[in-house]
């Protein structure tokens, strides 16, 4: 490696003022895994994936103990669970990320933000465990919540149908789950 090929040789250089990035820790939060894929999804694969030039970010999903960790190029996403990095018991949980990309900071910032905050998981539950409720599972059915926080879904429900069928509700809604 050349020690002085940093050092400037009279030659004029010319960067590209539209590259910028942004980045975020946001300490104790916690997102419902389900509406960061959509995020992700729409976002980043969709919406932004040409201007992204490089992202990667370390997230904490609300009911998992595992570290999401992702990363991209454009609109190739890749991430997930890491089954090898736990958040420790006495680690204070977060989610932190970064995007590069054509006028990041300048035009995609806020939108970028905005929607990632909308991933946040719901701070409390409509309903606890035991609770008869319907589920949306082709049409209504009708069963009870077995379990909060189940793998990044705010609930685990057994349909009161013949064999006991386990589904997750995938958010704290009317729309997915509602009361009898």
């Amino acid at each position: 490696m050349d020690p002085g090929f940093l050092e400037a040789g009279g030659e004029d250089h010319i960067h590209d003022d539209s590259v910028s990035s942004v980045a975020w820790q946001f300490p104790g939060m916690e997102l419902n895994v389900n509406r960061l894929q959509r995020w992700i999804g729409l976002t980043i694969q969709q919406e932004l994936g040409q201007d992204l030039y490089r992202y990667k970010g370390v997230l904490a999903v609300k009911g998992v103990k595992q570290k999401f960790v992702f990363q991209g190029v454009h609109m190739l996403f890749s991430g997930g669970f890491q089954d090898d990095l736990e958040w420790a018991d006495d680690e204070k949980r977060e989610c932190r990320a970064v995007f590069i990309g054509k006028k990041m900071k300048q035009e995609h910032g806020e939108k970028l933000k905005s929607g990632f905050m909308e991933c946040e998981a719901e701070k409390e539950l409509r309903f606890n465990v035991g609770d008869r409720v319907m589920a949306r599972v082709r049409g209504w059915q009708e069963g009870k919540i077995l379990k909060t926080w189940d793998m990044g879904n705010p609930y685990r429900i057994e349909l009161q149908d013949r064999d006991k069928t386990n589904v997750w509700g995938p958010e704290d809604s009317d729309i997915c789950v509602r009361k009898p």
